[in-house]
């Protein structure tokens, strides 16, 4: 199939519920630059950095899910990936907003959710960088860009690809600062209860082993997956580095293998006639390539 990464939502009818697409993600979407890094971030670069493309290029790729991690650091929002003090900043909140508001513009047929979310704790400042936060969305340039809605409790899952067509969904983690009315949802984990706004049934698997990763993600799907539902479905199909990495690899690395073979699962275990597709698939330095075998599995 030839299509467009950029505007494969065009494709869909309009009537199509958010609930019922199946969307390529970016874990940890800010990382494709690094900065201020700190730690053995320093002597492997390689074990922070998931992405190669930033965040426009990630949309006009076909990515629609963006896991944005938020830290306050060098007097800027950025987006970061750290354990402890160990690790780097991204992109700024600044480029993500703008790289994104410019897609939206020129794309009046795409939606993406941007999914706010692991504020940085470990230094005890976690409020003051849910109100720069709310500060900085507050700008009047991206007013017209958010989808709002006027039912305090809507749940995103079953709006129609029409009432967000052109607009950026903004959901929340935490619930400071939160509000339909605003364009500010608020998102939760969860497998079995869907709350308001978003629900998302997301567990990573934790290993560098793509053997177990596989046989645990086709099992939650299996058991929790399906188009439709009133929670998304998040497949992770994400290794996760360890000490072996820090020395021997990256996550570039493993990304290059489990992408590599999420096109056979896609066409084996989810592009099967009655069998139960994720609502996102989230990967690492995603790519044409790869997203596209994702977006095929709506048409």
């Amino acid at each position: 199939m030839t299509m467009e990464t950029s505007t494969w939502m065009s494709r869909l009818d309009s009537s199509t519920k958010l609930n019922g697409i199946v969307m390529p993600g970016s874990h940890d979407a800010g990382m494709s630059q690094l900065s201020h890094c700190d730690g053995g971030a320093k002597l492997n670069c390689g074990i922070i950095k998931t992405q190669a493309l930033n965040i426009l290029q990630q949309l006009e790729a076909g990515s629609r899910y963006f896991d944005i991690r938020v830290d306050y650091d060098h007097w800027e929002l950025v987006t970061y990936h750290r354990s402890g003090d160990a690790g780097c900043n991204g992109q700024s909140l600044a480029a993500v907003l703008d790289q994104s508001l410019q897609f939206i513009r020129s794309h009046r047929s795409e939606t993406f959710i941007l999914k706010f979310s692991h504020i940085r704790t470990n230094r005890k400042n976690e409020r003051e960088i849910k109100d720069r936060i709310d500060e900085f969305l507050a700008d009047v340039k991206y007013r017209d860009y958010l989808f709002t809605s006027p039912k305090r409790d809507v749940n995103l899952a079953n709006i129609a690809l029409d009432d967000c067509r052109g607009k950026m969904i903004l959901v929340f983690d935490y619930p400071e600062h939160t509000g339909a009315r605003a364009g500010r949802f608020r998102y939760h984990d969860g497998f079995g209860y869907c709350g308001p706004n978003i629900t998302v049934c997301d567990s990573y698997s934790n290993t560098t082993s793509l053997e177990k990763m596989k046989r645990d993600q086709l099992a939650k799907l299996e058991a929790y997956g399906g188009l439709d539902k009133d929670c998304f479905f998040l497949l992770s199909w994400t290794l996760t580095p360890d000490t072996d990495t820090f020395f021997k690899s990256s996550i570039e690395k493993l990304a290059e293998v489990a992408n590599a073979a999420l096109e056979e699962v896609l066409a084996e275990h989810i592009s099967q006639p009655g069998q139960p597709k994720p609502n996102i698939i989230y990967i690492d330095y995603l790519n044409v390539k790869t997203a596209l075998s994702i977006i095929q599995c709506n048409f």
